[in-house]
């Protein structure tokens, strides 16, 4: 099988080189690199190392004008040629050079449709000796929960293999002829919006697919502050009218009553009238709000259309 790894960026130019360079170490036999570049200008002091990397066949660079990380997941999608499509993110580690061959392997299963894949942190690299009993307590427990809980506190550094309801663009990989089953990624979450690729795989497993946790598959999460879609990165602009729209959508399509005050303040207002900078400046209130309030009319709206996606220009399923 085919890997295509799909890196979208923003913002992020030396951790960006740093991580398609560790994909292109890998010692997998086939697999291509699309890289979507939403940078409007690179300083000329990263220009020796861009123009190296794109002479790699591997490499696709793609460039995208307007920033929207999930538009460009699924233009980066319609140029592949690989079977399984492996999203991760541009500020990451892969240490070990059989990251992929571990993702591709979880696939010669056909029942298995979607791999989510271990995201370390620098000071909790995976410990081979670490007792798991207690990990392994809390995870059954978490099986017992709803697909929603599931996806939303599923602890993706966890050391135990197992089934479960969640999904990373950090580090996940799917059957590409899944992702477009359900026409990838619903482009309705826009700018600085999360909750996309929960998205997925709960449209995912409504229609049966089956996804599984591999902590095999590990890389190092970097979490670099600046760019992607930081909202604590002053020059990150957020428009909260945009922003707030994949918050309310999120809510509004996945919401149970038990879940409703849980989505709407740790997914809407924490993320925005909450959010600790517009607390400790007051005055942003005064466009934080009627834009809000203008994300929750747009996601209603944009609720009865279903998803979006470039993938199929009318709507999803």
């Amino acid at each position: 099988m085919k890997a295509s790894v799909i890196i979208p960026s923003y913002r992020r130019f030396q951790p960006l080189i740093n991580t398609v360079r560790a994909v292109q170490k890998q010692e997998y036999p086939e697999f291509e690199i699309i890289v979507v570049d939403q940078n409007p200008v690179w300083a000329e002091s990263y220009q020796t190392d861009l123009a190296e990397i794109r002479k790699d066949p591997r490499v696709l660079w793609l460039t995208q004008e307007k920033p929207e990380v999930v538009t460009a997941r699924n233009t980066a999608v319609k140029y592949t040629t690989g079977d399984i499509l492996i999203f991760i993110d541009d500020d990451v580690e892969i240490p070990e050079r059989d990251f992929i061959a571990r993702h591709i392997a979880n696939f010669s299963d056909p029942s298995i449709h979607v791999v989510i894949g271990r995201e370390c942190r620098l000071e909790a690299l995976p410990d081979p000796t670490a007792n798991t009993q207690a990990d392994s307590e809390k995870l059954e427990s978490l099986k017992q929960l709803s697909p929603l809980r599931q996806a939303l506190w599923f602890d993706r550094n966890s050391e135990i293999r197992t089934s479960i309801c969640t999904f990373s663009t950090c580090n996940g990989s799917i059957r590409k002829e899944t992702f477009l089953a359900v026409n990838g990624f619903d482009e309705n979450f826009r700018g600085n919006s999360y909750g996309d690729d929960y998205d997925l795989i709960l449209r995912l497993h409504q229609q049966g697919y089956h996804s599984v946790y591999d902590p095999n598959t590990w890389l190092i999460h970097l979490k670099v502050p600046m760019g992607g879609l930081r909202m604590s990165d002053p020059k990150n602009q957020v428009s909260y009218s945009r922003t707030s729209t994949g918050f309310w959508l999120f809510l509004l399509r996945h919401s149970t009553p038990d879940m409703f005050g849980h989505l709407l303040y740790n997914h809407v207002l924490r993320k925005t009238i909450l959010m600790k900078s517009n607390l400790q400046r007051p005055w942003r209130q005064v466009t934080v709000i009627p834009g809000v309030i203008a994300g929750l009319i747009q996601a209603w709206m944009l609720l009865k259309k279903g998803p979006q996606s470039c993938l199929n220009s009318t709507k999803g399923h």
